[in-house]
Formats: C-alpha cells, structure tokens, sequence
C-alpha cells in the first residue's frame, strides 16, 4: 500500500473524517471539563504524580481544557492543521504515560475525560483499554501532522502550510 500523498483527493477525504472526529473528541472532552474545574482538578490529582506542586495541578485544571477545546475547534476547521494535530498528539502522548504509570504503580484511579460517557472504553475506567483508546487517537493525530490537514480545510484557503 503506497503512503498517502498530502494533496490527493483520498488523503484529503481521510484527513477531513480524522479532523472531525479527533477534534470533535476533544471538543466534546473540554466542554464537560470547562464546566468542572474542581472534577479536573481531582482528576489530575488522581494520578498521584509524586511531589507534583498544587500550583501545577491548579494550572493543569484550567489549561488543560481550553488547550482541548482551541486545538480542537482548529483541527475541525483545518485550521493550523498540524500544530493543532501535534498539541493533541502531545496531549495524548502525555495521557498514555499518565495512564500507564497508574496502572504499573497499581493506583486505582477514574477517567474524568468524558465524564458520563465513554468512546471505547468502560466511563471512567482506567486502565489498558484507555491506553489503547488513547494510542489510536495518538495514531489519527500523528497521521495528521505527518501528511497535513488535506484540501478541505482553512489551512488551504488560508494558504498556511
């Protein structure tokens, strides 16, 4: 299988459902966080993350859902489509070693990431299943950055590259 060329008309298919969806993921992950700054707040202290400072879990609360939401809305928008895909990519990567690291130190923690609801795993489940979940997003992200937001996208008309 060849790799996808960044301006054929597939790749820009793909590239917009992969927009979409990831965006709208995190779109949806930062409204029900925006609204609970205290719930991200005791999600981040979840993870136990030894001799991390309460001004860091302060500031977390309150960035970490805006970074969601503007990466987000770009992604969707196609908008800085790879700097947008890379802070989600980041984020995500970030996740996965936060998840791990809970499950290698044996912590039972919950996922606050979509409050009520779920994607592929168990609501509020932490474990393997959200390594993998997150890994897949990882994966769409990374394919993004790597090969662009295709044609169908404020990048193209904006002329950003």
């Amino acid at each position: 299988m060849s790799e996808p060329r960044a301006g054929s008309s597939a790749w820009s298919v793909a590239a917009l459902v992969l927009r979409v969806v990831l965006g709208g993921v995190f779109i949806f992950a930062a409204s029900i966080k925006l609204g609970d700054p205290q719930g991200v707040s005791e999600g981040i202290q979840a993870f136990r993350v030894p001799g991390m400072p309460d001004h860091l879990i302060i500031l977390g609360s309150y960035v970490l859902p805006w970074t969601e939401l503007f990466a987000g809305v770009a992604l969707v928008l196609g908008l800085w489509t790879r700097a947008s895909a890379l802070a989600i990519a980041a984020m995500l990567a970030l996740f996965i070693a936060m998840v791990y690291s809970i499950i290698a130190r044996e912590i039972h923690a919950e996922c606050g990431c979509f409050g009520k609801f779920r994607l592929l795993c168990e609501a509020k489940k932490m474990g393997w299943c959200k390594v993998v979940e997150n890994s897949t997003m990882l994966a769409m992200a990374l394919s993004l950055v790597a090969f662009g937001g295709g044609r169908f996208g404020l990048d193209r008309v904006l002329g950003n590259r």
